[in-house]
This record gives structure tokens, sequence and C-alpha cells, in this order.
């Protein structure tokens, strides 16, 4: 099944489209820089940008003997190979060989899944930690399995600071299940991710005066804050009718070359806030229509509208998705009736993607590292309905 879903993945680089995003420029420039023996020269170039990406790049570049699309996008399409044994891993023990051998196999078909591994962007890389999280721990036990969580825990806090709320999310699950049994193993794991994150944050002091995450100041989650209590579009993708987000870019950037970083943040979390406090069923119900459209649009998926070429995929992903999401609340249900404990990782994860980027401004592709989780889920329903249970 692995070799299976990397065939896929490989056939998805011939196809005659320009894979980037909006971001690959800014990755590539860290990783071309690294791979070459130079570091990060100008600590500009990190802004908002942490390690854990342009590092997987440059380790490919390095492999292939020079800086190559190619290699790195192979790279990623063996990463999604991993993903699909990787969820066999984690269902095969529960609920038997045959849920396994089909949670691999919608992975390795999962389209969006797949269709991460074109695009020099850090989805790939977060789906491959994600998923090993997940396996890690339903297989390993000990020691072992504490290391290999701060391990893969610490990498997706240096890919997306997002994640440093994961971690948190699986301890509280686990100690509401077994009590203070759970608070030093999880204390162990929390060591060794803030061995990690510390020492990022200690490079960055050196190199910009700021201990943090990102070594430049930039306007996120501010802006996004803002962005999600004042957005009016009906639809998560109808920018090109509303122009929302291009005035919301332009405005910002003036509020920037006024004000400086730190006034802008000011100024726009007092927008949120006031929106918030004198609009509170406006601004929910604009929180709430943005995070409908994040599950139920095109999780994943880079944003095809601004492709017209691939805009009939994006609707034809839309019955897959559907059909997904479906299994996978039917399997939440069905694990919640029978016990949550066994499953309370899954559920913390689950939670995770759904919550932590809820306030934020959601763009579809935040949703995709959790495609194995997702494929997974909707397998446990299946196999369920099949009476495939052990």
């Amino acid at each position: 099944m692995g070799a299976a879903a990397l065939g896929l993945r490989l056939v998805l680089l011939a196809l005659p489209f320009d894979f980037a995003g909006p971001d690959s420029s800014s990755y590539w420039d860290m990783a071309s820089s690294l791979a070459s023996g130079q570091g990060l020269i100008d600590p500009q170039a990190t802004t908002a940008r942490p390690p854990g990406y342009p590092v997987f790049l440059a380790a490919c570049f390095l492999v292939a003997g020079g800086p190559s699309a190619v290699a790195a996008r192979v790279a990623q399409a063996g990463l999604g190979a991993l993903c699909a044994l990787f969820a066999y891993g984690a269902i095969e023990p529960r609920h038997g060989s045959r849920a396994g051998w089909l949670a691999a196999v919608v992975v390795a078909l999962d389209p969006i899944a797949a269709g991460q591994a074109p695009f020099l962007l850090r989805e790939a890389l977060l789906m491959a930690l994600v998923t090993g999280v997940w396996v890690a721990i339903v297989r390993l036990r000990g020691r072992t399995r504490l290391l290999t969580l701060g391990v893969l825990l610490g990498g997706l806090v240096l890919t997306h600071p997002l994640y440093l709320l994961l971690g948190p999310a699986l301890a509280c699950a686990d100690l509401v299940a077994r009590g203070r049994r759970a608070f030093v193993p999880w204390a162990a794991v929390g060591l060794v991710v803030a061995v990690a994150a510390g020492g990022w944050c200690l490079r960055n002091a050196r190199a910009t005066g700021r201990f943090a995450l990102n070594p430049v100041a930039s306007t996120v989650p501010a802006h996004e804050l803002w962005l999600t209590s004042s957005c009016p579009n009906l639809w998560l993708s109808g920018d090109p009718t509303t122009g929302f987000q291009a005035q919301a870019w332009a405005e910002e950037r003036a509020l920037l070359a006024a004000h400086g970083v730190e006034g802008t943040k000011r100024e726009l979390y007092r927008r949120a806030r006031e929106n918030w406090s004198e609009h509170p069923v406006r601004s929910l119900g604009r929180l709430a229509r943005q995070n409908a459209w994040y599950w139920l649009e095109v999780p994943g998926a880079i944003k095809l509208v601004e492709h017209p070429r691939l805009h009939w995929v994006r609707w034809g992903l839309v019955a897959f998705l559907w059909v997904r999401l479906t299994g996978v609340a039917a399997a939440v249900i069905w694990v919640w009736r029978r016990g949550w404990a066994p499953h309370r990782f899954e559920l913390a994860l689950l939670a995770f993607f759904a919550l932590a980027p809820a306030l934020l401004y959601p763009i579809p592709r935040y949703l995709a590292p959790a495609c194995p989780l997702l494929d997974g889920l909707a397998a446990i329903a299946i196999a369920r309905s099949r009476g495939w249970w052990t």
C-alpha cells in the first residue's frame, strides 16, 4: 500500500501545473541558504518562517546535490506513502487488520492528502509529523514513546507555531482519562519540546533580539483575529466578488507604514475587541460561517479558486470530503458511546484541528495535516458498520 501511495503521488508530479504556493519562495530561499552552508545570513528572511520545513528542504537539496524542486517533491511523496503505513499502524492494533488496511487504502488514495506532495509548502511535512505522533502513541511504550513524542511534537512546533497547542491537548485528554499518573510522562515530553523550542528561541534572541519562535515581529495573529470578526464574505473564497481581503491587506500596509508592527498589532487587536464587544452575535456568526466552510469546502487544498484550470477539481472533491466527514462524525459518536478513553488521543487530535485555528482566519489547507486521522476515523466507522471490529 505504501508503494501505491507513492506511485499516485509521483504521478501528480507529472501534471502540467505550477505547484507553487504563496509562501514557497521564502521557504526555497531559506533552504538554499542552509544547504549551501551560509546559514541564515539575513534574519529578515525568516519572518514568520520557523526552521522546520526549510531544514527539510535543505536536506533534500543536500541529497540531490543542489537546489531541486523535483527532489523535494519526491521526498514529500515518500512522506505521503509513510502516512499510509502509519495509518495502518495506528488502526490495526485496536480494530484489526482489515480496518487497518482500509485506513491505509483511504490515506493512499485520498486526493487531498496526495495533493500535498507536489506543493512546496509545509503541509506535507506537518501531515507526516502529526501521523507519526498518532502511531507513536498507539504503538510505542515507555521511554521510547516519550522521547519519540517529544521529538515529533518539537518538530511540529518548529514547523508551525500553532502546533505548540497540540502537546497540551494530548496531555489534557490523557490527564482526564488517567488522572495524576499521566502527569510525569507528559512533563517529560514537554521538557523535550521545550528544549527544541527554547533552542530556536535562543537563536532568535541572539540574531534579532527577540526571544520568540518567530524571529521577526509580525502582525499575526492580530490581523487574523480582526479579519475573522470583520469578513463579510458568505463564501470563504468569495474575495474576487467582495474585494474584502485586498482592501484589508491595503489597510494593514497603511497601518504598518504609519505605526510600525507593534502599533499595528495594538490597533488590530483593538478592532477585533471592538467587533466582539459591540457586535457579538454578528462576529460569532461570521466566525461560525468561516469555520463551517473550513470543514465543508475543500479541506487541505491550496486555494483552487485562484487556479481556474483546477476549478472543476474543487467541486469534484466535495463528494469525497462530505462522505469522509460523515464517516468521521459516525466514528466519533460510536467511540463516545462505547467509552471515549481508549480513543482519547484521536479525539484530542481532532479537537486540536477543530479548535486551534478556529479564531484565526481559516484557510482549507490548515486541515491537510489531519487527512490521515480523518481517513482513519472514517475507516473505523466503515469497519464498525461491516462488523470488522475486533
